[in-house]
């Protein structure tokens, strides 16, 4: 019966596990060979060994000031995202009214693709007319246009295109870990005197940490893999002031044609995302709460 029952596992996997080794393992290695090689795509490629990973890492390369950006772009919207859409789903938690309204509206821009956001947002940003934020400057402040999708500006300018295409998602996942806990427990808590203040501390935060973990995780893979947003704001010529990772790995590649340093950025990005994970795993873990 157990071998009736492994052959039908092993045959209803087998289609998908041959689409993952067809599409994903195998470029995956593929791109660890590559990353061995001089080539440029089209003449035939030269075994050089770790060259292309000492030019990365070489003080001539962007690779430093591309992680700086990566690290900017975690940290900062990642802090704000975190925060407001901890707050926002608490408040929803606590049954004002309209939170199923609440609930669509700040998980709208998701629903969105990241092309439209920003093609959006670059209007926002934009110097002429139709630019709402210099559309403000101008009539109420009095100030001149401000420039901020140039080069220099740009980082911070995703900032708060970033956190609103990323707190209707997190405040949805957080909201459905808060849901979870027993209202018992904070009926407990509220007979013993504690206030809004130390619920969410004592009660809220213990009880989702795993999920909060979770979330984290998400915010810092997402900032290390940044790339749509940069590419079409600055038209597919990021500069140095804006390079990511992943922008400066598709240059190398599609306009350099030196597949072999791109796909060794490519390696570097993948370690940097598996190691990221597993330390944040590694020091947010806490013992798991039973309820």
């Amino acid at each position: 019966m157990k071998q009736r029952q492994r052959f039908f596992i092993f045959t209803m996997l087998s289609p998908a596990l041959l689409l993952y080794g067809l599409f994903v393992l195998l470029p995956a290695v593929n791109a660890f060979r590559y990353s061995l090689l001089r080539w440029d795509g089209l003449g035939k490629p030269v075994f050089i060994g770790i060259q292309n990973f000492v030019k990365v890492f070489s003080s001539a390369s962007d690779f430093g000031v591309a992680l700086k950006h990566n690290i900017f772009l975690t940290v900062v919207p990642g802090v704000f995202t975190l925060s407001i859409s901890l707050y926002f789903a608490y408040i929803i938690h606590q049954k004002v009214k309209g939170a199923r309204l609440f609930r669509i509206a700040f998980f709208f821009p998701n629903v969105i693709s990241s092309v439209a956001v920003t093609l959006l947002w670059i209007l926002i940003y934009s110097t002429t007319d139709v630019g709402l934020l210099n559309h403000i400057r101008k009539i109420w402040f009095h100030l001149p246009a401000y420039a901020y999708t140039q080069s220099a500006n740009l980082l911070w300018a995703l900032v708060p295109m970033t956190v609103w295409t990323a707190v209707g998602f997190y405040m949805v996942l957080f909201l459905a870990a808060m849901e979870n806990i027993p209202e018992s427990l904070y009926e407990a808590a509220r007979l013993d005197g504690a206030g809004p203040a130390r619920l969410f501390q004592n009660i809220t935060i213990p009880l989702m940490w795993d999920v909060l973990t979770t979330g984290i995780i998400f915010l810092v893979v997402a900032g290390l893999k940044a790339f749509d947003a940069i590419w079409i704001m600055e038209n597919g010529r990021p500069t140095s002031f804006t390079h990511t990772l992943s922008t400066l790995m598709y240059s190398k590649v599609f306009e350099e044609y030196d597949i072999g340093r791109g796909t060794a950025i490519a390696v570097v990005l993948f370690f940097l995302v598996l190691g990221t994970t597993l330390i944040f795993r590694r020091l947010l873990q806490r013992e798991r709460l039973e309820y």
